[in-house]
């Protein structure tokens, strides 16, 4: 009832708040990342004399501060009452709305989609877990819920990815038109191909943790999880510990798990006390990708971005939980016919998978089906397409 009062909320004061000539450019925030196609945007709308505004979640604080840093203007906001009578007239002004996530206040909000163009980058380059419609708990929810989750699907005008895969995976997820997909690149991987900033990280980090260098480093980086009540878990097989035992003296094993399990990072690095073991805070994952010649993980998307990497040289899913997984989360049907690399569900497999040679995988099959489109332009094309809009 609390949400349902919410949204009419947000539809009434949406209403009040819209403007007949929108023309400001505002960026929804959930995800860091993306700063690169932010700073595109805000020189843009500095050059059109348009505002530009990211409105970010509390999550995003740091990546906001930095954009701050460089005069854009970041707002932090959270559901409730100070967002929908002081910030949400900011969203109503927005000539193009550009979203990174599904925001469950979209539902209300009566936007005229002649004078508002609202835009879904998402926050992934693909998919292995299911979301939307597919999301296993949907079929769970009240009619009223998921009359409300549809609303939110419908406001997006434009879905920008980076293949006809993911267009699917959208379509499909959220009952939404193929018309609404455009294969056009995903801006948050123009990074990745950008040299420069390849030979920058890779030199600090190798500066920072000189023992990795003339390693062969295996990254680790298991995909988020949580339990019945909704709380991060960190549930490793109690033989995990075995993987660092049998490592050899040229391998090193960086571990970097996801930023809301810190409570169990600090527990496992007890229990993996070893000089092969190094734990990385001061870089992102996507850095920690350019020094790895293995990359250890289950269904987490980092194997869109590590498969455009010139040093990508071998991914292995260690799915120890798969079944339960699939069950209680959801993974995309076809998930076992595209990866690239072996899937294995036990310690042993997976350290038997590293003791082998270490040999080169061909992405390429794998790129054409999820990294069509992505070249490192895909930000310019994002930018000229969007201006049409802007001007309209």
């Amino acid at each position: 009832m609390k949400k349902v009062i919410y949204i009419w909320l947000v539809k009434l004061v949406s209403r009040w708040k819209r403007v007949k000539d929108p023309q400001d450019i505002v960026y929804l925030m959930s995800f860091a990342g993306n700063e690169h196609l932010i700073k595109a945007f805000a020189e843009l709308a500095k050059q059109l004399g348009r505002n530009f505004t990211v409105l970010y979640l509390p999550q995003c604080q740091a990546a906001a501060t930095k954009l701050a840093a460089e005069g854009i203007q970041t707002v932090e906001f959270t559901d409730g009452f100070d967002f929908v009578f002081h910030k949400l007239q900011l969203v109503m002004q927005a000539r193009l709305l550009l979203c990174d996530n599904y925001y469950a206040f979209l539902s209300g909000c009566a936007f005229d989609h002649q004078q508002t163009h609202v835009v879904q980058l998402w926050h992934a380059n693909g998919a292995i877990k299911t979301f939307g419609w597919e999301e296993l708990t949907t079929a769970q929810r009240s009619a009223a819920d998921k009359r409300r989750f549809q609303k939110v699907y419908d406001q997006f005008d434009e879905y920008l990815v980076g293949s006809k895969k993911m267009a699917q995976v959208f379509a499909q997820s959220y009952h939404v038109p193929r018309t609404r997909m455009n294969v056009i690149g995903y801006p948050r991987t123009d990074e990745l191909f950008d040299k420069n900033w390849q030979m920058q990280v890779s030199q600090n980090i190798k500066q920072k943790y000189p023992d990795i260098i003339g390693k062969e480093i295996i990254l680790y980086t298991p995909t988020y999880r949580e339990n019945s009540a909704g709380k991060p878990v960190m549930n490793l097989p109690e033989d995990f510990y075995q993987l660092v035992n049998q490592l050899s003296g040229n391998q090193r094993l960086i571990i970097k798990l996801h930023p809301h399990v810190k409570a169990a990072e600090k527990q496992l690095k007890q229990q993996l006390n070893s000089d092969k073991v190094i734990w990385v805070d001061d870089f992102s994952t996507n850095d920690l990708l350019l020094v790895a010649d293995r990359l250890i993980t289950d269904y987490s998307s980092v194997i869109f971005d590590y498969s455009l990497l010139p040093n990508a040289k071998q991914i292995l899913f260690y799915c120890y939980d798969y079944d339960q997984y699939a069950q209680q989360v959801g993974i995309q049907a076809d998930f076992k016919s595209w990866i690239p690399g072996k899937m294995v569900t036990t310690t042993a497999d997976l350290i038997n998978e590293v003791q082998q040679p270490l040999e080169a995988t061909d992405f390429t099959q794998f790129n054409r089906l999820w990294n069509t489109a992505n070249d490192g332009h895909a930000t310019e094309r994002v930018l000229q397409t969007e201006l049409k809009y802007i001007q309209k």
